[in-house]
C-alpha cells in the first residue's frame, strides 16, 4: 500500500467518524413525553440494579415539578415551579454531567389551581431538532432554541381544571399540538416556527381531559388521537385530521376521567379508559365506599384498528377488556404484548393482537402509580409514587429482576437513552448507567 493510499484511507475513516458523530448529535433521543411518539421504548442496555448511590452516573438537584425529562443533542430539558416566587422555569442540563446549562423563567399573572399531588410544572416539554416547546397551564406555550433564547411565545387562557393542566404538547410535522384543558377546552395546533395558530378545534365536551395527544400515521392519513375526559358519561377517544383539526372517527360510550396517553403498535392503537377513582386519602378514610365504587367500575383497556370514519365501536374495536384497566399510567406495547399496571403494583400482560391475558401478578412494590412504564433491552421499568422502580423481564411470565428503592418519591416518567436511565424524583434528576468496578 502506498503512502498516498494510506493517507486517503485514514482521511475517509476520520470523515466517517465525524459524520457518525454528527448524526448522533442530531438524534432526537427522547423528544416528548414517553419518548418517540409516546411509545416508552428506549435503546441500549440500561442497568437492572441502581439506587441513590448505586450505578449513579450523576445526580443533580432540581426544583419542584412533575414534568418528565426530554433529551436531544446532549441536553436534557424539564420544567420547575417556585412556590416562593410563583415563577415557572424551563431547565436545561448537560446530558453527560448533569450540570445546569441554562434556566429561563416566566411569571404568570395568576397560578392555576392544581391537585395537591400535581404541579403547575406538570406538562412535559416537546422537542424537534431546533427548539424545545414548553407548556404551562398558568402561562401558555413558549419556544426556546437549545441555547435558551426565546423563539416565540403564545399566552393562553388559564387552564381552569380542577386537577391542573398535565397534558403535554407534541410535535407532529410542522405543528405543535396541545390538548388545552379546562372550562375553555380545545385542541390547538400552532406552527412550530412562529407559534401562529394553524387550527383550533372545540373540545368543550371533554373539559377535564388529561391525556397527551398521540400522532398516528396509517394508510396515508395523518391523525392526532386524544382520549376525552370529563365527569360526565359517554366520553370519547377522538381522532382528528392533522392538517386541519377536523374530526375523523371516535370510540364512544367511555367512562369519565381519561388520563393516560394512547400507544400505537402492531398496526393497532391501544388506550386505557379509566372510571372515576378516589384520591388515596379518601380511599384510606372510607375503604368500604372505595370498594363499592370499584365494584361498579367501568374501566376498560381497548384496541382499535385504523381506517374508518365516524363512530367505530361496532366496526373497528379489535378488543375491549375490563380486567387490567389502569388509572394514570399509560399502557406499554412491546414485542406483541400489551402491559398495563395498576395501583398496588399489579401488572397485566395481554396478547396485543387478541387481548387474551398472558399473565397477571404482583410486582412486590405496593403503593400508588403515576409514572408510566418504559422499556429497553427486554427490561420493563415501572416506578411507584414511593420511589420503588421495579424491573421486569419482558415476556410471558412474571419475572421480577429487581426492586430499586430511591430516597425520594417518583411521579415523572423515566427516559432511557443509549443504555442510561434518566429519572426525575421529587428533588433530584438522576442518570443511571452500568458502571464497571475498578
Amino acid at each position: 500500500m502506498t503512502k498516498t493510499s494510506l493517507i486517503i484511507i485514514l482521511a475517509l475513516v476520520v470523515l466517517l467518524a465525524c459524520a457518525a458523530a454528527a448524526d448522533d448529535g442530531d438524534k432526537l433521543s427522547w423528544p416528548q413525553f414517553r419518548g418517540p411518539n409516546s411509545t416508552g421504548i428506549g435503546d441500549g442496555k440500561p442497568p437492572v440494579e441502581f439506587g441513590s448511590d448505586k450505578n449513579v452516573l450523576w445526580k443533580a438537584a432540581v426544583g419542584s415539578g412533575l414534568s418528565s425529562p426530554v433529551i436531544a443533542k446532549g441536553r436534557i430539558f424539564l420544567t420547575e415551579f417556585d412556590r416562593a416566587t410563583n415563577q415557572l422555569a424551563t431547565l436545561c442540563l448537560d446530558q453527560r454531567t448533569g450540570k445546569t446549562l441554562w434556566r429561563r423563567t416566566v411569571s404568570p399573572a395568576q397560578v392555576e389551581k392544581f391537585h395537591e399531588i400535581s404541579s403547575p410544572a406538570a406538562p412535559t416539554p416537546a422537542l424537534d431538532r431546533e427548539r424545545v416547546y414548553v407548556y404551562f397551564g398558568s402561562y401558555g406555550l413558549v419556544s426556546y432554541d437549545f441555547d435558551g433564547k426565546v423563539q416565540w411565545e403564545r399566552r393562553l387562557p388559564l387552564a381552569e381544571n380542577i386537577y391542573g393542566a398535565v397534558a403535554s404538547p407534541i410535535v407532529a410535522g410542522d405543528l405543535v399540538v396541545l390538548n388545552h384543558q379546562g372550562k375553555e377546552a380545545y385542541l390547538l395546533a400552532v406552527n412550530r416556527r412562529d407559534g401562529r395558530t394553524v387550527w383550533k378545534t372545540d373540545r368543550s365536551k371533554y373539559q377535564y381531559g388529561w391525556s397527551t395527544p398521540v400522532y398516528w400515521r396509517h394508510d396515508g392519513v395523518d391523525e392526532v388521537v386524544v382520549l376525552g375526559g370529563d365527569f360526565q358519561p359517554n366520553q370519547r377517544l377522538m381522532a382528528y385530521n392533522l392538517a386541519d383539526g377536523a374530526e375523523r372517527w371516535w370510540v364512544a360510550g367511555l367512562p369519565p376521567c381519561g388520563k393516560s396517553t394512547p400507544v400505537i403498535g402492531g398496526g393497532l392503537l391501544y388506550f386505557n379508559a379509566p372510571d372515576i377513582i378516589m384520591d388515596p386519602p379518601a380511599e384510606r378514610a372510607n375503604p368500604e365506599r372505595a370498594a363499592q365504587m370499584y365494584a361498579n367500575n367501568r374501566s376498560r383497556v381497548v384496541a382499535v384498528r385504523p381506517g374508518s370514519q365516524g363512530e367505530v365501536n361496532e366496526t373497528h374495536v379489535a378488543w375491549s377488556e375490563h380486567k387490567g384497566a389502569l388509572g394514570v399510567p399509560s399502557p406499554l406495547y412491546y414485542n406483541e404484548r400489551l402491559y398495563t399496571f395498576q395501583n398496588g403494583g399489579i401488572v397485566f400482560v395481554r396478547n396485543a393482537k387478541t387481548g387474551e391475558e398472558v399473565y397477571s401478578g404482583r410486582t412486590g412494590a405496593p403503593g400508588y402509580y403515576y409514572s408510566s412504564p418504559v422499556v429497553a433491552d427486554n427490561k420493563i421499568y415501572i416506578a411507584s409514587e414511593e420511589g420503588v422502580i421495579v424491573v421486569l423481564a419482558a415476556g410471558d411470565r412474571l419475572n421480577v429482576l429487581a426492586r430499586n428503592k430511591l430516597d425520594d418519591g417518583v411521579l415523572a416518567t423515566p427516559a432511557i437513552v443509549d443504555g442510561r436511565i434518566y429519572l426525575r424524583t421529587a428533588s433530584r434528576m438522576y442518570a443511571f448507567a452500568t458502571l464497571t468496578s475498578r
